[in-house]
């Protein structure tokens, strides 16, 4: 039984994520699901998100639990997902990047809390300062860091 995963993200960011995962991985990636919720929503309109974000993370749950990935710690998609965190098998991991759900992808058979931990170190690892001019790029005259 695998975790689930779903991204919960403004806007497109989510299925732009999975589709370049997709691209990357190319087969044998682990289902993810995405939920979009506008960047300009109306307190009206938060209801119908947060009932399709509680269907999906339900959907999701195989009884593994669900790992929710999350783009902006504390704004309506982060806050959403965490109210449902509460009633269900889930954990909820803001600042979702590339780096952070490759990794979660290529770690999809570990425990809820592992594939935690995972999201986190993979999210924090993909965040680099590269000072390397391009001219040493094309040159390929590079020294690794340790």
């Amino acid at each position: 039984m695998n975790v689930g995963i779903l991204l919960v993200t403004h806007g497109q960011i989510g299925h732009q994520l999975v589709a370049t995962a997709e691209t990357i991985f190319c087969q044998g990636m682990a289902s993810v699901a995405c939920v979009s919720v506008p960047a300009n929503i109306n307190p009206q309109q938060l209801g119908r998100y947060a009932d399709q974000i509680r269907d999906t993370m339900a959907a999701q749950d195989t009884g593994a639990g669900v790992l929710v990935l999350t783009d902006l710690y504390g704004a309506t998609p982060d806050n959403l997902a965490r109210y449902f965190t509460e009633q269900g098998n889930a954990r909820v991991v803001s600042g979702v990047n590339l780096p952070m759900l490759l990794r979660v992808l290529n770690y999809s058979r570990q425990s809820l809390q592992q594939l935690c931990d995972i999201a986190i170190a993979g999210g924090k690892s993909g965040i680099k300062q590269s000072d390397v001019p391009l001219a040493d790029i094309r040159s390929g005259n590079i020294q690794q860091a340790n």
